[in-house]
């Protein structure tokens, strides 16, 4: 019976975490052009394995601040984790080093 209850906890543990992260998106791109909006903006990014342009939206404080001051500018190559659904950003990081 133990076993039965364990096996079903780690089933339904594994089933729970694949949920979780199957709307993420991630990606490495080059900013190609930025559009500033009141509270948000719209990034556009081409990615570097496909060449398509994506256009994802930035709504965290954090992320915006770094763009009014110019430290994440058009050319910059970022790696990025979004939303796949509202392809809002979640976590913004440059490839570059130091």
């Amino acid at each position: 019976m133990k076993r039965l209850v364990v096996l079903v906890v780690i089933v339904l543990i594994s089933v729970w975490s694949s949920l979780v992260f199957a709307g993420e998106g991630k990606m490495i791109g080059t900013i190609a052009a930025i559009k500033m909006h009141g509270n948000g903006a719209e990034m556009t990014l081409k990615d570097r394995k496909t060449d398509a342009m994506v256009v994802l939206q930035v709504r965290d404080a954090s992320t915006l601040e770094k763009m009014k001051d110019n430290k994440i500018k058009v050319g910059d190559e970022l790696r990025i984790r979004f939303d796949d659904s509202s392809k809002v950003i979640k976590k913004v990081q440059k490839t570059a080093g130091c």
